[in-house]
């Protein structure tokens, strides 16, 4: 008879179901409510976590809690495990979005955002009204958190993510310019020269991100030996279009983005002499979590949400 491993010895393994609640919350109320335990237990829950890793986990931070080092370092592993023992006791049942309660975090720059969110949001509320998805900013490490289980899909712009990772391509989109309807600049489109010229705003993520579209363009004027005349930068793309329509700025972004704001700031699309103008988004995902089938549900509730809007 195979007898527990030691290190479970006289540990109460509930605990683990506590500790993800916890670690995906910070705040000890709603970690008890999404574990369906009072308060005073989870409270209990957390006293015998912190003695058992002889570590706060939690602490305070004003008015919120943030996690330890220690802490961080549990979230992905304490997920996988909790996703496991869901496996396990549903008999490896297949994801069903009408009951599941689950939590998936995703990636994303803000871009994609503005076209796939209010379509999915509406898929949720339908299909899967017990499910969050929490999407971050895309931040550099987004490899190393998709292989720890951390992170369950990024949305970005298409690129090679390397070994140990599966791409599925959403969408293409193409590259323009756009300035304010009372701009200077009179002509629809420009030459690289006379774009290079121009008074720019940048769109640069912090932290930073590589291979960025600004990369894209400021390497097609670096071949021919230009620069962009950065006026600005800023990290978000959804801050720019309000930006140009005050100032004589040009914004360079998907045409997706700006046709969002075109006509509410009056502003005025410009075809750029770039030689590269188009590139595609996709969401990339760690191939272990291939099999997944709730993961498997929500690309393809993405998918569907790019198509519908």
């Amino acid at each position: 008879m195979s007898r527990q491993s030691p290190s479970l010895a006289g540990i109460n393994t509930n605990l683990v179901v506590a500790l993800h609640a916890l670690l995906e919350e910070q705040h000890v109320s709603r970690a008890a409510e999404a574990a369906g335990l009072g308060q005073s237990s989870m409270s209990y829950a957390l006293a015998r976590l912190r003695a058992h890793f002889d570590d706060p986990l939690l602490v305070s931070d004003g008015r919120r809690m943030v996690p330890t080092r220690l802490a961080k370092s549990l979230v992905g592993p304490v997920r996988q495990a909790v996703q496991d023992l869901e496996t396990v006791f549903s008999g490896n049942a297949p994801f069903d979005p009408a009951t599941s309660k689950r939590t998936f975090h995703v990636q994303s720059t803000d871009n994609i955002e503005l076209t796939l969110l209010p379509r999915l949001s509406s898929i949720l509320q339908a299909e899967a009204p017990g499910v969050e998805v929490r999407v971050h900013s895309l931040q550099d490490n987004w490899r190393s958190a998709l292989r720890d289980g951390e992170l369950d899909l990024k949305l970005g712009r298409l690129y090679d993510p390397g070994p140990g990772f599966i791409q599925q391509e959403l969408l293409r989109e193409h590259i323009v310019g756009a300035v304010r309807d009372a701009h200077p600049l009179k002509a629809r489109k420009i030459s690289i020269e006379r774009y290079a010229s121009l008074q720019h705003i940048r769109i640069s993520p912090l932290p930073r991100v590589m291979d960025t579209m600004a990369d894209l363009i400021d390497a097609q004027l670096q071949a021919v030996g230009l620069a962009r005349h950065v006026v600005m930068t800023v990290p978000h793309f959804l801050v720019a279009p309000f930006i140009i329509a005050s100032s004589d700025l040009m914004l360079t972004a998907p045409a997706r983005v700006i046709e969002t704001f075109r006509r509410s700031l009056r502003l005025r699309v410009v075809n750029l002499g770039l030689p590269e103008v188009e590139y595609s988004f996709s969401q990339v995902w760690s191939d272990r979590m291939d099999g997944d089938t709730g993961l498997r549900w929500l690309r393809g509730a993405i998918q569907r949400a790019i198509a519908g809007a």
